[in-house]
């Protein structure tokens, strides 16, 4: 299955080291509609960040996820707010919070990738470019 088959469309890949990268898209799919982005640790998603917003289509609304497969894809709620506060709060996520996801996953392997802040920034700088390009031409 492609990821365009997932409901997403436009991806965008920024590598942020070896086996460990970010892919940016909009999602339109039954569990929401807007810019989105998931953290791949060799190849298998560990978090995604969902900027839905207050759920103008499809009913989703933004929220996080971490070790999708080890929590069975629960997710916690962002605070209530625009598709831009969501993005705003994903990008903390992904500065502040990766590390932690990386760590408390199940497969060793992931537990041992560290991103330094150095490393994050301008990748965080360019997908949070990224998401709000998507949410504009959405008109979100």
């Amino acid at each position: 299955m492609t990821q365009q088959d997932r409901g997403r469309r436009d991806l965008v890949e920024y590598p942020i080291r070896e086996n460990l990268r970010l892919d940016v898209y909009w999602r339109d799919d039954k569990a929401g509609f807007g810019p989105a982005a998931s953290v791949y640790a060799f190849d298998e998603e560990v978090m995604r960040l969902d900027c839905f917003g207050e759920a103008k289509k499809q009913g989703g609304k933004g929220h996080c996820h971490m070790n999708l497969k080890q929590t069975g894809g629960r997710q916690w709620m962002y605070p209530p707010g625009s598709v831009s506060d969501h993005i705003e709060h994903a990008m903390h996520d992904l500065r502040q919070n990766l590390n932690f996801c990386l760590a408390t996953n199940n497969e060793e392997k992931v537990q041992d990738i560290k991103v330094s802040s150095a490393t994050i920034e301008p990748i965080a700088e360019k997908a949070e470019k990224d998401l709000r390009k998507f949410a504009s031409q959405m008109d979100l």
